[in-house]
């Protein structure tokens, strides 16, 4: 999804700023062309000739400047996409106002197209009115802005303020940077989403398990571009799924079965405006499960084995329709569109996402996916691309359909 593109990752003055060397190389493995641009007081943290190293290219500062060209005009017209990491309350609060007393600002202001923004502070300061003020105008103008994460911070204590793991900011300018190629006005404010992800697992006995191939990966994706777009979302993943990166500011609740996923929905959906169900549920459980380890003997007979079995609820079904945008998944290896479209009238929901889980290239497991939209009066299929793209797509879709609803 990278590859090709021209990114300037901009690093300002806060203790944050050591990590983002290796969120440089991450860029750099993924096929990005990568330049760096330093603020005065980030070469505190950091040496502009680490950057240099890593990119081949010396960064944007203060001391250096080519004759031949307006260092932060050149490098502005070069940027396809920029991101602010760690971007303190400092700079956002100039940027906001239109500041430009150094390289890295006049850089930011000369840019055609958003920013992401990662910010990392202490609580204190993020918690303040100016602070909240300035991300909120920042989001006014068309930038994203990420939410800080909540940890150890540098003064010793927990609190909200923490720079996000490397991994969620990929993620985070992987989504970013998808919405903007397809050019998507994709406004979820205002809106709250409940949207499940996983495999849920069921006990046979403390060894054994009934579970699926869903990895969680299509779910995660629907959450954290959510999240990005403005939406408030909470987010009911299974065990299997936990290791996924979340972005910071999403409700999490992990669940394990098919029981305990259907009561946290339940618990949940009452005040959402949007629910999907993209969570793959075990139909059935074991109707008797133990809490000692099974020896095979007392597990099979001359028939072989046998494991009695009971039906689980039907989550999306029984959720309530009423005041809901309601959305679920149907995974097929045939008859893909009819069987959703029949899973679209039997579960009543507004929309069915179907997909061939038949073709190992998309679906579980996959970073990509291929999937058809389905509707009481419409058909979309999407192309085959990467499970944030495909997320994208489908938000937008659900905003057009919630918007056209209203008319």
């Amino acid at each position: 999804m990278l590859k090709g593109l021209n990114l300037t990752v901009v690093v300002t003055g806060g203790i944050a700023a050591y990590k983002v060397p290796d969120f440089v190389r991450t860029l750099i493995k993924a096929g990005a062309n990568v330049r760096v641009a330093l603020t005065p007081s980030a070469k505190q943290f950091v040496t502009p000739f680490t950057f240099e190293v890593l990119t081949k290219y010396p960064p944007l500062v203060e001391d250096v400047q080519s004759p031949d060209t307006v260092a932060h005009i050149a490098l502005a017209d070069w940027t396809d996409y920029a991101i602010v990491v760690p971007a303190t309350a400092n700079t956002m609060a100039k940027f906001v106002n239109g500041i430009a007393d150094n390289e890295a600002l006049s850089m930011m202001l000369a840019l055609d197209s958003p920013l992401l923004f990662v910010p990392a502070m202490n609580e204190k300061m993020w918690a303040n009115p100016a602070t909240k003020r300035n991300v909120d105008q920042l989001r006014l103008d068309g930038h994203t802005v990420v939410e800080p994460d909540t940890g150890f911070l540098a003064e010793g204590y927990e609190g909200k303020g923490r720079m996000p793991a490397p991994e969620a900011i990929f993620q985070s300018l992987l989504a970013f940077i998808t919405i903007n190629k397809q050019a998507k006005t994709l406004d979820l404010t205002g809106y709250r989403l409940l949207v499940s992800a996983g495999g849920t697992t069921e006990k046979l006995d403390p060894v054994r398990f009934l579970t699926n191939r869903s990895s969680g990966k299509m779910g995660l994706a629907i959450a954290n571009v959510a999240l990005l777009a403005g939406g408030q979302v909470t987010l009911v993943r299974t065990e299997n799924a936990k290791n996924l990166p979340v972005l910071p500011g999403i409700e999490v609740v992990t669940v394990k079965s098919a029981q305990e996923l259907y009561d946290k929905m339940h618990a949940h959906v009452t005040d959402k405006d949007i629910v999907i169900m993209s969570a793959a549920v075990s139909d059935y459980r074991s109707a008797n499960p133990v809490n000692q380890k099974m020896k095979k003997d007392q597990l099979s007979n001359q028939d072989g084995l046998s494991i009695q079995l009971t039906e689980n609820p039907d989550i999306l079904a029984s959720l309530p329709k009423a005041g809901h945008y309601m959305v679920g998944f149907a995974a097929e290896t045939q008859n893909v569109i009819e069987y959703g479209r029949n899973k679209l009238v039997k579960k009543g929901v507004d929309m069915i996402v179907a997909n061939d889980v038949s073709d190992q290239t998309i679906g579980f497991n996959a970073d990509d996916n291929q999937v058809t939209l389905i509707t009481k009066d419409s058909e979309r299929t999407l192309e085959k691309q990467s499970k944030i793209g495909v997320a994208v797509e489908m938000l937008a879709h659900i905003q057009d359909n919630i918007s056209k609803s209203k008319k």
